[in-house]
């Protein structure tokens, strides 16, 4: 592995490219290259090599500086669209509520960029929101470009999706929206989907409310549900110890057929009740954890959530609202995990849906 090269050696390429909002570096270079009349390949090559990157596995997302250099960007440019584009996180810097940390922030993972924003080529991004450019009105994401023009209820939910949930901490893999497109999933076993949802399949070419395809053709009613679950006092009714689990397993399937328009089901309650139970299993494990492993004092309630969260793979305890819970006399239990690895472990789906 050679020493990079200074950036200020290096001569920016002929023609340059505007770069896609949050695009990601590689994807970026790529694009750059095939303007230059280079192969992506000997651009990688080039910039792992002036960058000082290992040759095995390069990370051209290192070479941010080098790639701003080579396409005449302003310095910084990558950085900055990470910034505006990062994750609402929950750390200890600001007391463990969703915030857009400067420290503790992270980008959403690389998705497949618009077709129509990137002009046919193949790129990736991680900028804020979901599956739907509204600019196109396309489905975008995992490489397919499906037309959503007949369904502006697409462009409401990708609003709502990059704004009021964005802020709630909430992504594309976050588990929030896997969780409600599960509930939806059941539910449609043994229910009939509703006119709108019909259409929406037979345009879109699918024949089943699938694992697969229930994300895309049930997008608006999936954010619509996200929205209502995490809500401070919705999910501190859902998982609060002062109330029954039938009554809470109810409220749950109650949320999921309003939306749809239908009635409760069997699959549907099976499912809701062990999503419910977890979590309630997982609140009772915050309450009594402890501030480490050297004393029995209690924790800070907001960070025993997060970690509880974690510990059970339960979603929803990091959208609880520590006023409107009731906390029962404290109980030494397991201890917190440091502020730095709860920081470290993003979001996982919730294991309730994998079992």
């Amino acid at each position: 592995m050679k020493s990079p090269q200074r950036v200020a050696d290096v001569r920016p390429l002929p023609i340059a490219v505007r770069p896609l909002p949050a695009e990601t570096v590689s994807g970026y270079l790529a694009r750059l290259a095939t303007a230059n009349m280079l192969t992506p390949r000997d651009l990688r090559l080039h910039v792992t090599a002036i960058a000082g990157l290992s040759p095995s596995r390069p990370n051209l997302e290192r070479a941010a500086a080098w790639a701003e250099r080579l396409g005449g960007l302003t310095p910084g440019h990558f950085d900055a669209d990470a910034r505006r584009n990062a994750m609402y996180v929950r750390c200890q810097h600001y007391q463990w509520q969703p915030t857009r940390c400067r420290q503790c922030g992270y980008t959403q993972r690389p998705r497949t960029a618009c077709q129509r924003c990137s002009d046919g080529a193949d790129t990736t991004v991680c900028r804020r929101g979901g599956a739907v450019c509204n600019r196109h009105r396309r489905w975008h994401i995992d490489g397919a470009d499906l037309d959503l023009t007949p369904f502006p209820e697409y462009a409401h939910a990708e609003r709502c999706l990059s704004g009021t949930l964005w802020k709630r901490g909430i992504g594309l893999t976050t588990g929030e929206l896997q969780l409600a497109a599960t509930l939806i999933r059941y539910w449609a076993v043994d229910d009939q989907i509703s006119p709108r949802v019909a259409e929406r399949m037979a345009a879109l070419g699918v024949d089943e409310l699938s694992p697969e395809t229930v994300f895309l053709v049930a997008y608006p009613e999936v954010v619509n549900l996200t929205t209502v679950l995490t809500d401070l006092s919705f999910a501190s009714y859902l998982l609060s110890p002062r109330f029954s689990l039938a009554e809470q397993v109810w409220a749950l399937e109650a949320a999921v057929i309003t939306i749809m328009r239908g009635s409760t089901t069997p699959r549907l309650h099976h499912v809701a009740e062990k999503i419910v139970s977890r979590g309630k299993a997982a609140v009772e494990t915050a309450f009594g954890m402890r501030q480490n492993a050297h004393n029995k004092r209690p924790a800070t309630l907001e960070k025993a959530l997060i970690a509880a969260s974690q510990r059970h793979r339960s979603c929803l305890l990091r959208h609880l609202s520590t006023v409107r819970i009731q906390v029962p006399p404290f109980k030494p239990g397991v201890a917190a995990p440091r502020n730095g690895v709860l920081v470290r472990r993003q979001p996982l789906p919730d294991l309730a849906l994998q079992e």
